[in-house]
């Protein structure tokens, strides 16, 4: 379980701090997004939860390095919000690009959901392998945990990438 739970902390750790530091290069597009989302009662605040939004991210890469269990129940919370925004979004037909990673002009879409669920999904597994009984490690092991983790995190980060790029018909020239 110890290496399950150090792939999980790498996968979210990695995840969300890519998510925390490429909102800052596209500052305004994300703002604009979050107005976009009308989740705001006329837009206005969309400065202040832009710069929550980040500040969070950037504490739960901490958090689920540092104390697990709490640092994954704070993952948990975040794709809660996340996922609740993306679907109340596009049940009102509103598919402003995502700024999940920064510049995407990838509008939202159930990918995202997808996305989220799946992040959740090791939220939980990182939750229930973080215990006092985790076991030992052995440094080839943890490396092979820390890969686990980076390749899960590349794949959910270009998810939408991957998408686009698998879904699209091939045509003969």
């Amino acid at each position: 379980m110890a290496y399950v739970l150090v792939a999980c902390q790498v996968l979210l750790g990695v995840v969300f701090a890519v998510s925390a530091m490429t909102k800052p290069v596209g500052w305004k597009a994300f703002v604009s997004s979050l107005r976009s989302l009308r989740l705001l009662p006329g837009g206005r605040g969309a400065a202040a939860a832009a710069a929550a939004v980040v500040a969070a991210e950037a504490v739960c890469v901490g958090a689920v390095a540092v104390w697990p269990r709490p640092g994954f129940a704070l993952v948990v919370l975040m794709l809660v919000a996340f996922t609740g925004a993306v679907a109340l979004s596009l049940r009102r037909g509103i598919r402003t690009p995502c700024r999940c990673f920064g510049a995407s002009t990838t509008p939202l879409g159930r990918v995202h959901l997808v996305r989220n669920t799946l992040l959740g999904a090791v939220a939980l597994t990182g939750w229930g392998a973080a215990s006092p009984q985790a076991g030992t490690t052995t440094v080839a092991g943890a490396a092979v945990a820390v890969l686990a983790g980076v390749a899960g995190a590349v794949v959910l980060i270009a998810l939408d990438d991957l998408v686009v790029l698998f879904a699209e018909p091939v045509r003969s020239a």
